[in-house]
């Protein structure tokens, strides 16, 4: 495939941009980057993207993201007055997040992943948490992160907050998720995750 006819940004210092440029990708890997007619005559077969003198750029990177607030968009609580941070992850996020299950959990990475693509960013960090269904959520985001092709670190946010069983239930999907990333480098990536930290004791962090 070959995105052409536009203005190519190349991060290169010594040719950063390239007017009437174009990329040619195989196999999901950037193979060429050049003047369009360069690149189209290297690769005659390829199914052409015309850019119509538009941008093409290395996609962005969101380094924060928590997925599942995605289906929180307009959702109004009965009596949500926060006054402070603490009350508002108590009040709202704590809350929902307790709610989710594997179904919700696919369907906000569905929205965020098309969301992301609409504002072209190909990669993210995310911090999970579906405490109303723990194992295996991270692996429903990173199938929905494989479908859209967005690269994803994925980490599920360990705390103390819901008891010793879901604080431990937690640990353990982060580690069987790393297993899982370590088989996919080229889409997945994973960490331990926290969160928030009024919420973690030391004996937790040890």
């Amino acid at each position: 495939m070959i995105v052409g006819n536009g203005t190519v940004i190349t991060r290169d210092k010594a040719l950063p941009i390239i007017r009437n440029g174009a990329v040619a990708m195989a196999d999901g890997v950037i193979v060429e980057v050049g003047t369009t007619e360069e690149v189209r005559a290297h690769y005659p077969d390829a199914e052409f993207i015309d850019a119509n003198g538009k941008l093409i750029m290395p996609g962005f990177v969101n380094t924060h993201h928590h997925i599942y607030s995605a289906l929180a968009r307009g959702l109004a609580l009965p009596n949500y007055n926060p006054s402070n941070f603490t009350e508002i992850l108590q009040q709202m996020w704590f809350f929902m997040d307790n709610q989710l299950t594997a179904n919700s959990v696919q369907a906000s990475a569905a929205l965020t992943y098309l969301a992301c693509i609409e504002n072209g960013v190909t990669s993210i960090i995310d911090h999970h948490a579906s405490y109303g269904e723990t194992e295996g959520s991270l692996s429903l985001i990173a199938k929905e992160a494989k479908r859209f092709g967005v690269r994803s670190c994925l980490c599920y946010e360990v705390s103390d907050r819901n008891g010793q069983e879901a604080m431990e239930k937690a640990v353990a999907e982060n580690i069987r998720f790393a297993k899982e990333a370590a088989q996919d480098p080229k889409h997945l990536g994973a960490m331990m995750g926290l969160h928030a930290s009024f919420t973690v004791s030391g004996d937790t962090l040890d």
